[in-house]
């Protein structure tokens, strides 16, 4: 599984936790926190298409195994 999406499965997993958290701080820390996956998420994305675009539709081995 590429990265950015696990780390999407993971924000969505702390989400669920956050909503059904009774304690509200614990809850605002799961939201800011899937936020924060997402937004690495984006960022990996990001990364990955300016790779793509710089080699002409191949990521090289190193960017894939760095980001693995």
């Amino acid at each position: 599984m590429p990265l950015a999406e696990y780390l999407r499965r993971q924000a969505e997993n702390c989400l669920r936790i956050a909503r059904n958290c009774f304690d509200l701080s614990s809850a605002e820390r799961m939201r800011l926190l899937a936020n924060e996956l997402k937004a690495k998420a984006d960022e990996i994305e990001r990364r990955e298409n300016v790779d793509v675009a710089m080699f002409g539709g191949s990521v090289s081995s190193s960017t894939r195994n760095r980001n693995s």
